[in-house]
Formats: structure tokens, C-alpha cells, sequence
């Protein structure tokens, strides 16, 4: 789980980047670094984040005590100790850290804190500047300091976490931790200084910055000789950059290839740029022709102006990403604009709050779970038929059902030998949640019929659609492995009403008499006897699941036999869905009667 598609920025918008998942995992490693669930705004996913409000004040204090040191003249008076502020911010950093990293658990949670905190550092420097325009300039200097502090703190974190919590802190990093995103947030020298790659100022950066060993001059001399052997290379059709191209930039449209924005995004591709330096007839030639690399090249190694090149080229986008992922970071003020997000906030948003005690805020939602469940499972595993057959079996009926659920947006949450349990909205929430579970739980019926007229499965199944509030958990089960799901009351529910009470396949061979239900057009049947007592053998919905239904369809109410339903016609599936009242179902162990509806379908 996580947000992973956030790496994957769309090359219609970017300057660099276009490779979409391997190129971002060629610059940040296998797998990639997690980051936790974002909801979704106006079609685009963004994370909630709020601090201590007293980080604020303590980075800007910390800030402007660093631009002094540096030679900035400040406005006001002068602060007295700045040591004493760097101090106070130092320590209330760590302390917020030791605590992310404690509340984390392989989430994203580190990950994401760097992505907002870099992004107040910017934004408060952004302010300095609109203030003092001398920090426009003076601010590329930071990036040694900022970079030696920050690797401090962080380091120091991981040391007391280990220190006071000692195999756990291990435990719940992981074995395979991947560090990248931190490293090239406090590393590569952008992410504090620059809100995003767009307001990237390369004479600037490399003028003050001494973090690539480049001045702008050298960069683009040898980015533009790149880039025009590129674009010739591409006009004349040459195979190694075309395929190349189509191998590992997938997502670049083909008729983006003969524009200059187009061959700068196949030029940084990294398989792209190997190829065009081994070529030392064509591109070496050009590049040694150049008598500002040739003088470079005079007072160092031509390998090092390489080397400080391609780590030049990696930083920038590796930035390009973040900073397209950290534009997804809306911070939470105390005040001012902050109230629009406090109301977000109110009405149920999930929001990461970063302080003394770091916390997920709102982490229970509104989802939707479906619980798909076999009928004649124990049975046919206590009857004549071997392990392997059977799993083959489950394998045959489960592979139909998986392809259902991901068309509809489900997640898989769990398998659970006979049954599958599946959750929609619990990473991203759609008011039509409830109805695509009931499209995906009609179409696995179908499917399931098709397979028993084929002879390929004996089973029938009972499916629950339930919509509440559920909470979302993360188990560890050992150094690699995270078990997400979702816990709580409503998921208990929906269990039951899959599987309550198993009529005809499990329990029909003791002779009781059962009253016969309405007729269905499907065939499959949903029925609450006089005890409560709760039969599924087709698509069983409660009542929080139909008003959720009604509140986004115009269900309409028709008569039929001697029972009155709620139809629909669904075009995705082609399907007249019928809805109606089964009884009140009573389970062990909750109070009240549970209200039952039956889902029909024209077949």
C-alpha cells in the first residue's frame, strides 16, 4: 500500500523526467521509497500535513541566525543567541523525528515528513526573499550547512531510537529500508532552497552552490552539444536512441520524439545518455571539440566532469519528481488559510500531524467491503478429493474473480481459504464505491455460473456488501513482510452477512423445510427466516449499503410478484440490477436486527 503512482509524474508536464516507473526507480532504488495514503481533491491525490506550530518560529529564527552568519544584513535587531536558536530548533526536530519514526511502521511517514518540512524551509525562504531580496542569492549558499545539520539530526534519530527501543526500532524500519527519497531531499541541494523544478535557476544554483563541482557554463555546454545529438540522431532515424526511447520511455508520446522538449527528456534518460557517451567517434569528438570542456578538461580529469555531469543530471530529477510529489503537500496553518483545511479536517479528511507525538489523524474511513464466500467448501476439502485438486480448484475460481475486482477499483484486502475479502475506498475514497463492489460481486456470480456449467468448479457462493466507518492497520509480520487491512466493527459485519447461516450446499441435508422465497430472475437467493436466521447463496446488501446506493442512483420502485423492489439499469455491465427487502437478520453477539436486502439481476 501507499502512494507509489505519485513517482510516476506524466512527461506532458515535466522538463526531465519521462521514463515513468523504472526510470523513478532507477533514481530512487527497488522498491520504492513508501509514502503513506493521500486523499484526493479536485482529481488530484494531496497529503494534509500540520506541524507543531512552534517548528515554524524556531526554523525561522534558525534560518535567519544561518543567512547572518553568511553575511545577510538583517532588517530588525539582530538576535542575541543564535546558537541558542539552532539548539531549541535542533531539539525539537529530533524529538518529532524519534517519534515519526516510531509511529511509522514501513508507512511512508519519514518519507513524507522530509517532503513537507523541505517544503516549509522553502516556502520560509521564499518568504525571507520577498522580504530581503539579498536572500535570493545568499540562499544557494545554505546548502552545506543545511545539508551537514539536517543529516545530523537525522542520524541522531535513528541512534536514540535505537539506543531506547533497540531491536524493536529494527524491527520496525525493516530489513530493507530504503533511505533514498531522505538522501536526495538532504543530499542533492534543492529541495530547500526551490519550491519546484520550474523555479530552478541554474546560474544561480551552480554559481553558489558547490555541491556538483560544475559551473552553469560547463552544464549546458555539454547539455546542449547532448541534446543536438540527440535531436540529429532522432531526425535520421538512428536505431540505438529509438529503441531506447521506446524500451525504457514508455509513457513519452512517439510524436513528442522531434521536439526539443521531447529529445531533452529521451536525452537525460540514463540508458539513453551510457549510449550516446560510448559513442567516442560522434559525441566524444563533439564534446573534446569544445574548447570550454577542452579547458576543463586541462585542469582535471575528463572522467570527473563526466561523473560531476551525470550526478548534476540525477539530482535535478530526482528534484523534478519530489518536487512534483511534494506539490501534492498542502500545510496546515494555525491560522489563516489553515481554516479551510481545519474544516477539510472536520469533515473526515485523513491528516498527518507532526509533533511531540507524531499521529494519523482521521485514519478511520468510510469504505465499502465485500466478502466473497464459497458454499460447499468443507464439504467437498472433508470429501473425496485431494489438497492439491482443491487448491487447484480455488485457484481456477479465485484468478476469475481477482481481474473483477481491480476493473471495479477494489483492493484485495485479504484470502481467506474459501472466501475473499475485498475493501473499496479504503485508499481512495469514490461516493460510487458501494455500487462498483455490487458490479464486481454480479459479475463474479456470473463468472462463478459459468465455470460450474463448465464443469471446471461445484462450488456457489454467498457475497456481502456492506458500507461503515472502518479502520486502517498495518501488522509487520517479519523484516520485509507489512500485512495492511482494515479492523473494526463494520468489517465484522459484513463477514457476517456473508456468511451467517449456509443453506443449501452445507446444512440442507438435515430435512428441515425451508418457505420458499420470491422468485429471482439470477437464480440466486437471499432470505432471513422467522428467527433472524440468514440464508446467502446469492448478493446479500445492507441497509447502510442501499442508502448509500439511493443517494447516487435513480433507483426506481417497481412491483413484482408479491414482493415490491428498487431497480437500476447498469450500463458498465449491462445488467437490470433489482434490489429487495430480504428481513431482519440477527447475529450473536449484536444487539439489534440487522436489515437485509437481496440483490437480483437479469441474467
Amino acid at each position: 500500500m501507499g502512494a507509489h503512482s505519485l513517482y510516476l509524474k506524466d512527461p506532458a508536464g515535466s522538463r526531465f523526467v519521462a521514463g515513468g516507473r523504472p526510470e523513478a526507480e532507477a533514481l530512487f532504488g527497488v522498491p520504492l521509497p513508501p509514502l503513506p495514503f493521500p486523499e484526493r481533491e479536485g482529481g488530484r491525490e494531496v497529503f494534509f500535513v500540520k506541524f507543531h506550530p512552534r517548528l515554524r518560529t524556531l526554523l525561522q529564527r534558525f534560518l535567519q541566525g544561518l543567512l547572518a552568519q553568511i553575511g545577510m544584513q538583517s532588517p530588525g535587531p539582530p538576535r542575541p543567541d543564535s546558537g541558542k536558536d539552532q539548539a531549541e530548533y535542533e531539539a525539537a526536530l529530533g524529538r518529532i523525528l524519534r517519534s515519526v519514526k516510531c509511529t511509522d511502521r514501513r508507512f511512508g511517514l519519514s518519507n513524507l515528513f522530509w517532503l513537507a518540512h523541505s517544503r516549509d524551509v522553502a516556502d520560509c525562504l521564499r518568504e525571507m526573499e520577498a522580504k530581503t531580496p539579498t536572500v535570493r542569492k545568499l540562499k544557494y549558499s545554505l546548502h552545506p550547512i543545511l545539508s551537514s545539520f539536517y543529516r545530523q539530526v537525522e542520524q541522531s534519530a535513528r541512534r536514540e531510537l535505537e539506543r531506547h527501543e533497540g531491536e524493536h526500532a529494527s524491527f520496525l524500519a525493516g530489513g530493507n529500508e530504503n533511505t533514498a527519497l531522505i538522501d536526495a531531499v538532504i543530499e542533492d541541494g534543492f529541495a530547500f532552497t526551490e519550491l519546484s523544478i520550474t523555479d530552478l535557476d541554474f546560474n544561480q544554483f551552480l554559481a553558489s552552490n558547490k555541491r556538483y563541482r560544475l559551473s552553469s557554463d560547463l552544464f549546458f555546454e555539454i547539455y546542449t552539444i547532448l541534446l543536438r545529438e540527440t535531436e540529429r540522431r532522432i531526425r535520421e532515424g538512428d536505431r540505438g536512441i529509438l529503441g531506447r526511447a521506446a524500451r525504457h520511455l514508455p509513457a513519452l508520446p512517439r510524436e513528442q520524439y522531434q521536439t526539443q522538449p521531447g529529445a531533452a527528456k529521451i536525452m537525460m534518460n540514463a540508458h539513453v545518455m551510457t549510449y550516446l557517451f560510448g559513442d567516442a567517434w560522434s559525441t566524444g569528438t563533439k564534446l573534446m571539440g569544445s574548447a570550454k570542456i577542452k579547458a576543463e578538461a586541462e585542469r582535471r580529469k575528463p572522467a570527473e566532469i563526466l561523473d560531476a555531469f551525470l550526478d548534476l543530471v540525477n539530482g535535478v530529477k530526482r528534484f523534478e519528481i519530489l518536487s512534483w510529489m511534494r506539490d501534492r503537500v498542502q500545510l496546515l496553518y494555525p491560522f489563516g488559510a489553515g481554516k479551510e483545511l481545519d474544516e477539510k479536517v472536520a469533515s473526515g479528511a485523513r491528516l498527518y500531524e507532526f509533533g511531540e507525538s507524531a499521529q494519523v489523524l482521521n485514519n478511520a474511513v468510510n469504505a465499502t467491503v465485500l466478502f466473497l464466500d464459497l458454499r460447499g467448501f468443507t464439504k467437498t476439502s472433508e470429501g473425496q478429493i485431494s489438497e492439491r485438486d482443491l487448491t487447484r480448484e480455488l485457484y481456477t475460481v479465485f484468478d476469475a474473480f481477482v481481474p473483477l475486482v481491480r476493473r471495479f477499483g477494489g483492493t484485495v484486502d485479504k484470502f481467506l481459504g474459501d472466501g475473499i475479502m475485498v475493501t473499496y475506498g479504503s485508499e481512495h475514497v469514490d461516493p460510487l464505491d458501494p455500487l462498483n463492489a455490487l458490479r464486481t460481486a454480479i459479475l463474479c456470480q456470473e463468472t462463478l455460473r459459468r465455470l460450474r456449467e463448465e464443469k471446471k468448479t461445484y462450488f456457489k457462493m454467498g457475497i456481502a456488501i456492506h458500507y461503515g466507518r472502518v479502520y486502517l492497520a498495518r501488522f509487520i509480520a517479519d523484516e520485509n513482510a507489512v500485512q495492511s487491512t482494515v479492523i473494526g466493527r463494520n468489517v465484522n459485519l459484513a463477514g457476517r452477512l456473508s456468511s451467517a447461516a449456509k443453506k443449501p450446499m452445507d446444512e440442507d441435508e438435515t430435512g428441515e423445510i425451508f418457505p420458499d422465497p420470491p422468485p429471482t430472475v439470477s437464480g440466486l437467493r437471499v432470505t432471513v427466516d422467522a428467527a433472524g436466521t440468514l440464508f446467502n447463496e446469492g448478493i446479500a446488501i445492507s441497509r447502510d449499503t442501499l442508502v448509500q446506493l439511493e443517494t447516487h442512483l435513480p433507483l426506481t420502485h417497481a412491483e413484482g410478484g408479491q414482493s415490491t423492489h428498487m431497480e437500476y439499469f447498469d450500463e458498465p455491465i449491462g445488467r437490470r440490477i433489482r434490489i429487495r427487502y430480504a428481513g431482519d437478520a440477527k447475529f450473536k453477539g449484536v444487539r439489534s436486527s440487522f436489515p437485509v436486502y437481496e440483490v437480483d439481476y437479469e441474467v
